[in-house]
Formats: C-alpha cells, sequence, structure tokens
C-alpha cells in the first residue's frame, strides 16, 4: 500500500461510519499512517463527512506540522489527540474516533459497558475510559495519550464518543463498530429488564482457552 491508497481506505472507512451513524456531518474524526512512519493523514476540520474525497485529507508529522493541505484544509481539532496515541504506540497505524450514539447514550446516563456477551467481555478487557476535557484540547490528548497504553484497543471518551485503535484501519473500524453493537445489545437488554446477567471472568477464561 501507497500513500495514496491509503489515502482512499480512509475516505472509504469515513463513509462507511457516516452511513451507519457513527461518524456525523461535522463530527468525528480519522487518521491513518504507513507502518513505521513518523506522518499521518487526518480528515480536515469543516468538510462534509458523508463526501469526503482523498484530496481533503490533510498531512501531519507527529510534532503537529501540517505538511501537505489543499488551500482552505485544516487537520481535525483532534489532531493532538492523534498525534498523542501514534507517539506512545509504535503498533498502531490508524485512529477512528466516532460519536456512537448508543455508546454514548449510556454513559450520559451513567450507565457501564457490561459483559452481557462473551464477546463483550472480551473486547471490554481492552477499553479504557478518559475522564471528560473539552475536544480538541491539550488535556484531552494527554489523558488518552497516557490511556493509549499497554494493549488498550478503544477509549471511552466521557461525554464525547470513541476512539478506535489498530494495526489498520479495518481493525480500529471494527472496534467501534464492535462497541455499537454491543451496547445496543445491554440497552436492549436494560429496557426489558433492570437486571440483566453478565458473563463470568471464569468463563471467559474458558473460552479463551479453547480459541
Amino acid at each position: 500500500m501507497n500513500e495514496e491508497d491509503l489515502k482512499r481506505e480512509i475516505c472509504l472507512v469515513v463513509r462507511q461510519l457516516f452511513d451507519r451513524g457513527l461518524i456525523f456531518p461535522h463530527g468525528g474524526n480519522v487518521s491513518a499512517r504507513l507502518p513505521g512512519s513518523g506522518e499521518y493523514w487526518i480528515t480536515p476540520s469543516s468538510v462534509y463527512k458523508g463526501r469526503i474525497q482523498p484530496q481533503d485529507l490533510v498531512k501531519m508529522s507527529l510534532e503537529g506540522e501540517v505538511l501537505e493541505a489543499a488551500e482552505g484544509r485544516k487537520p481535525s481539532i483532534e489532531h493532538p489527540m492523534h498525534q498523542a496515541i501514534y507517539k506512545r504506540r509504535s503498533d498502531v497505524n490508524a485512529v477512528v474516533h466516532t460519536h456512537n450514539p448508543a455508546v454514548t447514550g449510556l454513559m450520559a446516563a451513567g450507565v457501564d459497558l457490561q459483559p452481557v456477551t462473551v464477546e463483550a467481555g472480551l473486547v471490554l478487557r481492552k477499553v479504557r475510559m478518559v475522564p471528560f476535557a473539552l475536544p480538541g484540547s491539550r488535556e484531552l490528548a494527554e489523558k488518552a495519550g497516557e490511556l493509549a497504553k499497554g494493549e488498550t484497543s478503544a477509549l471511552l471518551l466521557q461525554g464525547h464518543g470513541v476512539v478506535g485503535l489498530g494495526k489498520s484501519l479495518i481493525e480500529a473500524m471494527a472496534v467501534v463498530e464492535t462497541l455499537e453493537g454491543l451496547a445496543l445489545t445491554q440497552f436492549f437488554a436494560l429496557l426489558a429488564a433492570r437486571r440483566i446477567p453478565t458473563v463470568s471472568e471464569e468463563a471467559l477464561k474458558d473460552f479463551e482457552g479453547e480459541e
């Protein structure tokens, strides 16, 4: 894959997430880099996500310098968060920030995501909650960067949304999509019953041993 292929894939992912209601017209952002690169491409600010094109993307360094951008295009205000994650995770080549309605809604209601299925239990082991900080702020970038260390695959931004991390764009996108599905399952269960059964840690360990 070269940079032009990467840019096309970023746009494809953005449009897919837009169609699924996880990215809004001017909300959410996606970035990616070629493995081992100190530069990355990110979606711009104030561009309608449903029609984004490769020429709209902005190329940046890990120090926050704009390296390439079409006239009138500025990087997403969340670029400090993307940079902070890339700096701390050499294995991460894609960062997908979405505004998942179900996940964000449960967070707003003070409801923690629970291991209501085996898949949920396994996924939630690598999810970290980021305390509230203003979007685009240095505070948010630092908090997200620190909590992204280790094997974290997703960040839940309190009062804001979700960040998926991956070795590829598809992997990062799958994380945010999976979390939305789990949140919807939990929401429907809560509609039907005040208490819902969860999968035990022992059962999760047994399942992992069978994989």
